[in-house]
């Protein structure tokens, strides 16, 4: 699904509601904008919790999200540049 959103004078945009709510993203949440050749991902940041194993080592555990591969992504936006 391709949605056109406009950048105002300072760079935001407007992640539409439908789109907010899909993704689970609340007023405050986070994304992380990735350089791909095409242009930019935008990604929910992830959580991650760091502990430290019994010899001392830290452990990062990272809280997985119902997230496609970047993959994945970067094919449907050329499928969907291909249908255009």
């Amino acid at each position: 699904m391709a949605i056109t959103v406009k950048v105002d004078p300072q760079g935001r945009v407007v992640i539409p509601q439908a789109e907010r709510e899909r993704l689970g993203l609340s007023g405050r949440g986070a994304l992380e904008l990735v350089s791909t050749p095409e242009g930019v991902l935008l990604e929910r940041r992830r959580r991650a919790t760091v502990t430290v194993d019994d010899s001392g080592l830290p452990l990062v555990t990272v809280d997985e999200l119902d997230t496609v591969s970047n993959a994945t992504t970067v094919e449907a936006m050329h499928a969907q540049r291909d249908r255009e």
